[in-house]
């Protein structure tokens, strides 16, 4: 792909050349400027937090209150997936003294912004800093409505982004001679940011191992930088939670196959927005601009690391949220091509996708509007925007307005569980907590009731016995572990009430002796029981076993 130059007629090749490089760059910073301002305007248009972000926010307000990263006081239950997300929030809520809600909101969308800055930084490096630069596959990026709405979410979606478009552009810069430790200091956070962004991290460690051909001594040097964080917190982990993996892996069986519910939820979003076109008219171009060697090897490993984060979202069977894994799919695809340099032919293509993104961002939208659509996937915003009647809802208020929940008005005690015949029972004597409620919608219910009340999830996000259950309901990813309301009597209730339904009781009387031993016992002291050094070393030696552990239930309430 050849620079344009201006015509020598009127100046020598020298001077042409001076003149030319100060309209380039001003020309491709205005195409930096303009994405990150369509980001940061697109993202504050459809600005929320969702529910899942409020199970956070909890955790984050544990946190600052000097109770430790738990969503309930005495129970060691890792609720939220990404590590570095939690911690930052934390960080930055504590720095400003601010509600955390709002802050996810903001940091997200900054994340995001950032991201994209990051992002068509490195592939105008990657192309040439001298050429003219059309925006192909930023505009792809950039219609998407799903990347508005997860600019925000509360969610550690656009932190997720920020690691993509920071790895992408320290690989550039350190195969074009830049520093190296930076790079492979970012690289190894991708555990702590999304657990399934370790599929990326060997592919850009490679590609650099490839162009940058360091000595075996340099390379250990490298590993340990970038090994050392991740190593220590899986260590903490292991230790503090007893587990392997967070437990929203458990509770939503991260390493199950759903190939084909997968295969229902890629095409949600590739057939929506009708992607496969836009997607090959500037991938292949990008590819033809790259064609000296080094340069392909570059550009195919976020080509690679994309086709693994495929593959990972088709097997676990996509989410219940429309679009939301999809993404950084999509984006690890177009980093090679977010901007390519001015030519006729990609003149005609950047042309014909800035048609297609106005169409996307104008009239293309899920078919099953603010509902959950019949293969269980939402347009999770649309959904929680008519739940709680608030068209921005960033806070927890408008989430706790819409559930209006009596208990968290009342000086309640004892242990709740709705959708059963049986009135409050007292809580088993030392659980740290004066009320305990179940629920199916986390965030909402931890949001309305303080942090000194047990919140107990029936789906398994943050509840260690529930995300330990074998699946029991073919419904929505991350929906299908209903813990049967006998366990929540036989953990939380005091062994000494007699439910007035005697076959009930009894099966919470069989399922409680079960809870006092072998597997069972094990599994409910590695997260309540005080962590002693000795504890701790239980929890750690014990993770691998502890994580494979699962049980059956037969009386799961599955929806109908």
């Amino acid at each position: 792909m050849e620079d344009v130059v201006l015509p020598p007629a009127y100046v020598d090749q020298a001077s042409a050349a001076t003149w030319l490089s100060q309209p380039t760059r001003m020309w491709n910073h205005a195409i930096t400027v303009a994405a990150a301002a369509t980001t940061a305007f697109a993202g504050w248009q459809n600005r929320w937090i969702s529910d899942d972000g409020l199970i956070a926010v909890r955790t984050v307000r544990q946190l600052l209150a000097g109770n430790g990263p738990v969503f309930n006081i005495g129970e060691r239950v890792e609720a939220n997936t990404s590590t570095a997300w939690t911690y930052l929030v934390a960080l930055v809520s504590w720095l400003g003294r601010a509600d955390p809600a709002p802050v996810s909101v903001v940091l997200g969308l900054v994340c995001t912004i950032g991201a994209v800055v990051f992002a068509v930084a490195g592939a105008m490096l990657l192309h040439g800093r001298s050429h003219w630069f059309l925006p192909a596959g930023v505009l792809i990026v950039l219609a998407l409505p799903p990347f508005w709405e997860f600019a925000t979410s509360g969610l550690e979606t656009g932190l997720a982004f920020l690691w993509i478009g920071a790895s992408w552009w320290l690989l550039v810069r350190a195969v074009r001679g830049g520093p190296v430790l930076p790079l492979v200091f970012v690289l190894g956070l991708a555990p702590l940011v999304r657990p399934e962004l370790a599929l990326v991290y060997p592919v850009f460690f490679g590609a650099l191992l490839v162009l940058r051909r360091p000595g075996w001594r340099t390379a250990a040097r490298w590993v340990a930088v970038s090994m050392a964080l991740p190593v220590a917190y899986q260590v903490f982990r292991m230790g503090y939670y007893g587990l392997l993996v967070p437990n929203t892996a458990l509770a939503k069986e991260a390493g199950a196959s759903r190939w084909a519910r997968g295969l229902l939820y890629a095409g949600d979003t590739v057939l929506t927005y009708q992607l496969a076109g836009p997607l090959l008219a500037v991938v292949p171009l990008a590819l033809w601009a790259l064609r000296r060697r080094g340069d392909l090897v570059l550009a195919a490993a976020p080509l690679t690391a994309g086709a693994l984060m495929l593959l990972y979202v088709l097997r676990v069977g996509g989410d219940f949220m429309h679009g939301r894994m999809m993404l950084p799919v999509l984006l690890l695809v177009l980093l090679p091509a977010l901007v390519l340099p001015l030519h006729a032919v990609t003149t005609l293509a950047c042309t014909a996708v800035a048609m297609w993104a106005a169409l996307c961002a104008t009239a293309l939208h899920v078919p099953y509007g603010q509902a959950i659509g019949p293969d269980g996937i939402a347009d999770e915003r649309g959904f929680y925007v008519a739940w709680t009647r608030d068209p921005h809802p960033i806070g927890a208020e408008p989430y706790v307005r819409a559930a209006a929940d009596p208990l968290s008005t009342q000086d309640a005690t004892g242990l709740y569980v709705p959708g059963t015949a049986f009135g409050p029972v007292p809580l088993r004597a030392g659980r740290p907590a004066r009320l305990g409620i179940s629920g199916n919608v986390l965030g909402t219910l931890g949001a309305s009731f303080p942090l000194d009340a047990l919140v107990i999830d029936r789906l398994g996000l943050a509840n260690a016995l529930g995300s330990h259950m074998e699946t029991a309901c073919g419904q929505r990813v991350g929906h299908e572990k209903p813990l049967p309301p006998e366990y929540v009597f036989a953990d939380y209730a005091d062994p000494g009430t007699r439910l007035p339904d005697e076959r009930f009781q009894a099966e919470v009387e069989r399922i409680r002796g079960e809870l006092a031993r072998g597997r069972f016992r094990d599994l409910l002291d590695a997260t309540r029981a005080p962590l002693t050094p000795g504890r701790f070393w239980d929890n750690l030696v014990g993770a691998p076993a502890r994580t494979a552990f699962r049980f059956p239930t037969a009386n799961a309430p599955c929806p109908s």
